[in-house]
């Protein structure tokens, strides 16, 4: 199922509906939902903090099979390749950490494959979550 948002974080009910919705119908449990959620969240805000001129909504795909597959699409963005691991020092305490990286590395280590591709403008992050039932 697809919809597109309106590249503003007041879009965040309305995601995390639409994902609840799709993943409601197909009974996952908690422990698919709360991940693909979060992981969704944080590279929809992604999308909207580091391309703030840019106006075009901000594609969503939700598919369920064998597992829950999460296609974001950022029209007009800059390339920022989420695949990459970054440097985050998850021990240090917070007042001696830098910001900015931790995010990535939380959907990095959330979901079961993490892609991302780029080209002439167009950046798509395509993220999969096991769907924890064998009734899919």
């Amino acid at each position: 199922m697809r919809r597109d948002f309106k590249r503003h974080l007041d879009s965040l009910g309305g995601l995390y509906e639409f994902s609840e919705a799709v993943m409601a119908e197909r009974k996952l449990p908690d422990g698919v939902r709360f991940p693909v959620h979060l992981a969704m969240e944080e590279l929809f805000v992604n999308m909207v903090h580091y391309n703030p001129t840019v106006t075009t909504d901000i594609e969503v795909t939700v598919t369920v099979g064998d597992a829950v597959t999460v296609s974001l699409v950022d029209n007009g963005g800059v390339e920022f390749d989420v695949t990459t691991k970054r440097e985050v020092d998850i021990d240090a305490p917070l007042e001696e950490r830098k910001p900015g990286g931790l995010g990535v590395h939380l959907v990095q280590n959330l979901v079961d494959t993490l892609e991302y591709e780029y080209q002439d403008g167009r950046g798509e992050v395509i993220f999969t979550k096991g769907s924890g039932t064998d009734n899919v």
